[in-house]
This record gives C-alpha cells, structure tokens and sequence, in this order.
C-alpha cells in the first residue's frame, strides 16, 4: 500500500509499531489540521488501536482484516470522534476465494455469538423476558437475510453507489471510471490487467508444497553451513543402555 501510494504520488502518513510514542502526537497534528496536504493515513490496526483522533477523517479502509472483530471495530472509531463533520463511510477490502473470507467469517461470527449470547441476554435487571425473545428473534431474522445474499464482485457502478455519500459524489466517480475505460482503450494490448495475474505470482506461491519445502530447507542449510562447507553429521549422544547393563559394564571394566 505504501509503494502504491508513493508510485502515485499521494501525500500519506505512517503509524505502526516502529512508531515512538512522542512522534505520534506530532502525526495527528499534522492530519488534522486544516491546511493539511496529507491524504491518507497508513495505520496498523494494533498499533493505533487506542487514543487515536482522527475526526478529520471521514473514510476508514480495512484492507487486512483481523482475528478479533473488535479490533476492526477500534479502527473504525478512530473516525467516530466529536468533531467529526462528515458521514463517515467503513469499506472493508476482501478478495474472493482466501483466507481474508475465512477471517471475515470467523470474526462475524464471534460478534454473532455475542449479539446472541450477551446482547440479547440483556442483563440489566431491567429488561423483561419477552423483550430479550424479540430481540433475539429479530438478529436470527437478520441472520437468514443475510444468507440469502449472494456473494459476488460488485461492478464499478455497484461500488460507486456504495461509496457515494451524495449524487454529486456518485456521477464524479462514474466520470471518474469513465475516463479510466478510455485510457485502458487506448493501450489495447499493452494494457496491464488491474488484478495480478497467475504468471506474475512469485514461485513459491504457484508450486506444490513439497517442492518450496526442499527450496527452503536448501537455502537455510546453505545460510547456516555457508556455501561449500562441509555439513558435519548429527551424533546421538543418548545411553542406549539399561541400568543393568551398565552396571555390567562398570563391573567388567574393573577386573580389566
């Protein structure tokens, strides 16, 4: 992300765990302020989990979701702050067919279980029991609806409608992808798909795994016994012998 951002020539700032924390203070500043030229801020989603104020924000990306569903519920506070003006957008990036869906699901289910099991169980001491039963009917009402979604790509249009907070935004982003078609036109063939493509994925994603194992396994006994040194043979040190053997053996010793 952050060579993109470069190659694009993005103005960005950085936090992560490498950040020390009086440098932190220095980049919200610079962020929120109203002369700022930075356009996105790069977060990690531990190291920045607390006491962050980004309320001049008002889109919050996750394109590396994590374990604990909660963490990317801190993440997305960070927009959620007094003085936040805006409608503050949440997208989540995710490609089909990985472990980003099954980390997704995983996480939506620990937060399904604690609809189910903690918010619905309302325990105040306030809350009547058929007050708990609608409200536990209505998440596994919202449940079955949410399955009969089907989980497809979105197109451009789709995601524009997703993103835009206004109908101004929606007709610039489909200008926007308009212009975008134009261009990829103009180079034909020469075009570079948007996606990477299997030829351009590195070996040791694309082979079978026993043979990126033997890869491995060369090179870190290249790196620990160094180019043409010779490999010294492994010797078991453990007593094969019985204790009455031993004591046999001592015993012979001595009338030697």
């Amino acid at each position: 992300m952050e060579d993109y951002l470069g190659w694009r020539g993005f103005q960005y700032l950085r936090l992560d765990g490498t950040t020390k924390a009086e440098d932190r203070g220095e980049l919200l500043r610079k962020f929120n302020s109203p002369e700022s030229d930075y356009f996105v801020f790069l977060l990690s989603t531990r190291a920045g989990g607390l006491g962050l104020n980004l309320q001049s924000a008002d889109t919050v990306i996750i394109f590396d979701s994590d374990w604990n569903p909660h963490q990317d519920l801190q993440a997305q506070d960070r927009a959620h702050r007094i003085g936040q003006k805006n409608e503050v957008r949440v997208l989540r990036l995710m490609t089909v067919n990985s472990v980003e869906e099954r980390i997704l699901a995983a996480a939506r289910y620990k937060l399904n279980m604690d609809e189910k099991v903690i918010q619905a169980g309302m325990f105040d001491q306030k809350s009547t029991g058929s007050e708990r039963q609608q409200f536990l009917k209505t998440i596994l009402h919202q449940d079955e609806a949410d399955d009969e979604e089907e989980n497809e790509v979105p197109d451009d249009e789709t995601v524009n409608q997703m993103i835009a907070r206004c109908e101004a935004e929606f007709e610039l982003f489909q200008k926007m992808d308009l212009e975008r078609r134009r261009e990829d036109s103009k180079l034909g063939a020469e075009r570079r798909p948007r996606l990477m493509e299997e030829q351009e994925l590195p070996n040791w994603l694309v082979k079978e795994d026993e043979e990126v194992e033997k890869w491995t396994g060369e090179e870190e006994e290249e790196r620990f016994y160094g180019r043409g040194s010779r490999q010294r043979k492994e010797v078991d040190y453990t007593d094969s012998l019985t204790e009455k053997e031993w004591l046999k053996h001592i015993q012979r010793k001595k009338r030697q």
